[in-house]
């Protein structure tokens, strides 16, 4: 039989003491790394959480100590302003997150190849580049986004990074992909892919004002993409994953079928207007302006696996796509 027992407030206090001295060491540890979740400090407030109960309604010593230590993070609804302006968010779907992109992790996240966060010099990342003109920009990067998220999950999304860097100078959305339903539906699902993308729009407006957002076209067109794995072992996997026969680019046959990709890029092309649509009624919010869409995909931009996908590039494509798009960032950064 287990037995609940409750410590008294001078251990708690001793032990909320040596988790204090512990983070302290973890940060200077880790102080110039890229933030991807504050772990420790996670679990260091679920500690002191506890203990602090267990102290049985102390005003002083735990509780008191719990708020000076505390990582700063704004409450639901507030700015961001008394933190510098520093950093980059990346919001969205595994096409941010370097997914298939290491051959060493086949079908897994690889952050550290992140076109928009990542830290390989192979990649050179936009998180690089900023660094590189921006340097106070070092260290201040977290990527929240997921294989297979849709538009709802930003709201989510937004809110644990903003807890990490909350007064982002650059917030990267890119989640047009998971939403597409190549049923007929799509056209009544835009609105609700619209409303969900400015939920999200409008925390990051409300908490970090002063943050520029960015939002991503589907890199390159599925016509030009298909093209270019014509020949490989993409291609049956590419029609074996389509979302249906509508959307399918590839005929039994294995030939481009040009019907379903007009198909296909249409409805794209209606979620990227959606997303446009909304980003106008938000202050700091740009889309690329279809600057992704004119992305020239080569064959040599993918691993060829069995968790082959059209936004799943290699190391050399993810580089391409920073270069590329890196123009656009300096743009709205007003860098030139």
């Amino acid at each position: 039989m287990f037995r609940l027992i409750r410590p008294s407030l001078a251990g708690a206090a001793g032990l909320v003491a040596a988790l204090l001295a512990l983070a302290a060491v973890a940060h200077r540890n880790w102080g110039q790394a890229m933030q991807v979740r504050p772990r420790v400090c996670a679990v260091l407030a679920v500690w002191v959480a506890v203990l602090t109960a267990a102290s049985c309604g102390s005003s002083s010593g735990l509780a008191s100590a719990a708020a000076s230590t505390a990582p700063a993070s704004p409450p639901s609804g507030t700015t961001s302003a008394s933190h510098p302006l520093r950093g980059i968010i990346a919001l969205g779907h595994s096409a941010l997150t370097g997914e298939n992109s290491d051959p060493q992790s086949v079908g897994t996240p690889a952050p550290q190849n992140s076109w928009a966060t990542g830290t390989n010099p192979a990649v050179d990342s936009i998180y690089q580049r900023l660094a590189a003109v921006a340097p106070t920009t070092r260290g201040h990067a977290v990527n929240e986004a997921a294989g297979g998220a849709p538009a709802a999950t930003l709201v989510g999304q937004a809110t644990q990074a903003l807890r990490v860097v909350p007064n982002p100078r650059l917030v990267i959305i890119e989640i047009i992909g998971t939403d597409i339903r190549c049923d007929g539906s799509d056209s009544s699902h835009y609105p609700i892919f619209g409303q969900q993308v400015k939920a999200a729009l409008d925390l990051i407006a409300r908490q970090a004002p002063h943050a520029t957002i960015l939002l991503v076209s589907w890199p390159g067109r599925p016509l030009q993409a298909s093209k270019a794995i014509i020949g490989t072992a993409a291609v049956p996997i590419a029609q074996a994953n389509s979302a249906s026969e509508m959307c399918s680019p590839f005929d039994p046959n294995l030939r481009l079928d040009m019907k379903h990709i007009r198909t296909w890029t249409g409805i794209i092309e209606g979620y990227e207007s959606e997303q446009a649509k909304v980003c106008a009624t938000v202050p700091g919010c740009h889309t690329d302006n279809g600057r992704a869409t004119h992305f020239h995909v080569r064959t040599s931009y993918y691993n060829y696996t069995k968790d082959w996908d059209y936004q799943h590039y290699n190391v050399a494509g993810l580089a391409a796509l920073a270069k590329f798009m890196w123009p656009t960032v300096a743009k709205i950064l007003n860098l030139h």
